[in-house]
């Protein structure tokens, strides 16, 4: 059996507000995705927020629910595209201090599919330097379609999003 390793962002750190809200909404997804209705949505339960510039607007809880329960959206799909979301908001922060590193240029790649539909996009000239991360390895020598991740699914197929929390607390020490 696999020793389990646990992974904690400090409240210091930048990541910690954008990856405890990633790890907040997951949680939050199962009771969501529930045909039984726990949380008891419905048209008359309007989200807590509201709009400031449009003040008419309301999100409807029951339409939301409804797509949800009705296949319009799976959980793990919504997990796949927040951890997209995630990815993207965590590059920017840390773009920065891109040393170029494998586990940078792994990140790099990520964020790259995270912004292509969730797909690997390799250029022409892509990907120009060598990316790794623990065991995974984005082979640098093949470029652009050559390459054997050219439009492969990049959060749920390729990785977990158990894989980018680890990553992007292994980039987070590029950050000082």
């Amino acid at each position: 059996m696999n020793a389990q390793t646990t992974v904690v962002f400090d409240e210091r750190r930048p990541f910690f507000e954008m990856v405890m809200s990633f790890l907040a909404a997951t949680v939050g997804l199962s009771p969501l995705f529930e045909p039984n209705n726990p949380l008891e949505l419905g048209p008359g339960k309007i989200a807590w927020y509201r709009g400031k510039v449009r003040t008419s607007l309301a999100i409807d809880m029951g339409q939301i629910y409804s797509q949800c329960t009705s296949g319009g959206i799976t959980a793990d799909s919504a997990t796949k595209s927040l951890c997209c979301m995630l990815l993207n908001s965590a590059y920017v922060v840390a773009e920065a201090h891109n040393d170029h590193s494998p586990e940078f240029e792994v990140f790099r790649h990520l964020r790259n599919a995270a912004s292509h539909g969730n797909k690997f996009n390799f250029t022409q000239r892509e990907p120009r330097l060598p990316a790794s991360w623990d065991s995974f390895v984005i082979d640098h020598t093949l470029k652009g379609s050559a390459n054997p991740l050219q439009g492969i699914e990049c959060i749920g197929t390729t990785i977990s999003p158990a894989d980018a929390l680890a990553l992007l607390h292994d980039i987070e020490r590029h950050i000082p």
